[in-house]
């Protein structure tokens, strides 16, 4: 088998002008190092964000080398840039696979197949799945098609007689020790260290880290990309990725694990480690930790390490609605996590979802009044999101409250223009502004942001810019 070149291409939102709290493109780094270790692959990755020009940038490079597949990443948000993206290379040279995965597609393989300049998706994980496409696409050349080739791979979804056809599921990666370290050297991560991550904490140098995949709650809003079973890397491997990212010159990491300390003896070991190693480090955990599980004696070794930022996922603080959104989070125990963490000075936000099904004005209310009255330096108030193939989605169906004209980027995490709830929207929206004023408009909240808080000079912009994203509900349309 010849080497292949494969392309990767990072859409983005057409909306996102600023670049603001923009995260490398990490899922296709990692696929990119296994193409290389499996395969020998020769990989170059493309990244919207920082590329004004993408489509004509896409164009050229199909025209002057010619990849052997082409494979594109978009959140639901993204979509609209990903399929524009897959019809500039078709159009370069239409014989060209063109592969789409992450979120949206493993979400809503249908609508991604919709399009004739998709010839498959990736569901779900894309390092085995991809990896293996990739190989059969340089071994077997046009029969990569072909319906006997393609049910040898699990974990895609193509086109069959019938419509949209899935192969066999492909198992969650078990041993995910096993995998290479993301190819940062495909990039210009530095670039990244101008926009500022997904912390609060603004512009400064960066850089992600997955220590695990998977959650075990079964939350109705979530995509479910790493499916419901919590996996986790050794410690041991967590710290070698962590000295890699020392080395490339930064101390300061932002852990994009859905719930980093499942397994709080696991937690507690990686910070062991990070101290028996002098690998002292400024941690974020802007994906939330899991707050009713949390001991106080992980947040002793967390601070030892260093901590920038802990997010907390409340949600609700409806008993009723936590169960029928499947979060079944102990508001209590919430609460004594928040206060333990300010009691250390961590600087801790809350991210809390206003407007979910059925949600009546009191209980909103009672959510508001619960991030008031709680010891949080920020709290995010977001609108539902119903992503396809989510049951945040039925529910939304069910209830009639599913907008007729909706569009890809409508699903925006912040703006967005759903509302599930009891209170008619002209109500809920000014519910929902008022949320943010009642709770910064705090004197001894606004004193405990200025002390604790690890603020950049950016920080003016920043909070302008979210103030502006959260609270305006303008409608997107993807012609812009």
């Amino acid at each position: 088998m010849k080497r292949p070149y494969v392309l990767l291409i990072k859409s983005r939102s057409i909306v996102s002008k600023i670049k603001k709290g923009t995260m490398p493109p990490v899922g296709l780094l990692y696929i990119a190092a296994c193409l290389r270790k499996q395969l020998g692959a020769e990989v170059r990755l493309l990244d919207a964000m920082f590329e004004p020009e993408i489509l004509k940038l896409v164009n050229s490079e199909i025209r002057k080398r010619r990849p052997d597949v082409v494979g594109i990443s978009a959140l639901t948000a993204e979509a609209f840039l990903a399929h524009k993206l897959a019809a500039a290379v078709k159009s370069a040279d239409s014989a060209i696979p063109v592969i789409l995965g992450g979120p949206h597609p493993s979400s809503d393989p249908e609508a991604a197949l919709n399009d004739p300049a998709v010839d498959a998706v990736v569901i779900g994980e894309g390092e085995v799945t991809f990896t293996e496409l990739v190989s059969a696409i340089s071994e077997e050349g046009p029969r990569w098609s072909e319906p006997g080739t393609l049910r040898e791979i699990a974990g895609l979804a193509v086109r069959g007689e019938s419509g949209v056809e899935h192969t066999a599921p492909r198992a969650p990666i078990a041993d995910l020790d096993s995998l290479p370290f993301p190819a940062w050297d495909l990039i210009d991560y530095k670039k990244f260290w101008r926009t500022g991550g997904m912390a609060t904490v603004g512009i400064r140098p960066y850089l992600p880290i997955f220590t695990s995949r998977g959650c075990p709650y079964h939350c109705v809003f979530c995509h479910q990309i790493f499916g419901k079973k919590f996996r986790a890397r050794s410690p041991e491997s967590v710290v070698e990725e962590i000295a890699l990212i020392h080395s490339l010159g930064t101390r300061n990491i932002e852990v994009l694990d859905d719930i980093a300390n499942f397994d709080q003896d696991r937690f507690d070991r990686i910070l062991e480690l990070m101290l028996e190693r002098n690998l002292q480090s400024v941690l974020n955990f802007p994906n939330a930790i899991r707050a009713d599980i949390m001991r106080p004696g992980s947040l002793d070794l967390l601070k030892r390490v260093g901590v920038c930022e802990v997010s907390v996922a409340v949600e609700t603080a409806s008993p009723r609605l936590q169960k029928l959104i499947n979060k079944n989070l102990s508001l209590e125990k919430a609460s004594e996590t928040i206060n333990m963490l300010a009691e250390r000075r961590i600087f801790t936000r809350g991210f809390f979802i206003l407007g979910l099904p059925t949600e009546t004005e009191e209980e909103m209310r009672a959510t508001i009044r619960y991030a008031c009255e709680s010891r949080l330096h920020l709290a995010l108030f977001f609108t539902p999101n119903p992503y396809p193939n989510t049951e945040m989605h039925a529910m939304f169906k069910k209830a009639g409250k599913l907008r007729p004209d909706i569009n890809s980027i409508d699903f925006e995490y912040t703006g967005s223009p759903f509302n599930a709830s009891e209170m008619p929207d002209k109500e809920y929206r000014r519910t929902y502004r008022n949320a943010f004023l009642k709770f910064y408009l705090d004197p001894g909240r606004a004193y405990r942001i200025v002390r604790d808080g690890p603020f950049g000079w950016d920080i003016p912009a920043r909070a302008y810019g979210l103030f502006k994203n959260f609270i305006n509900f303008s409608r997107l349309k993807e012609d812009r």
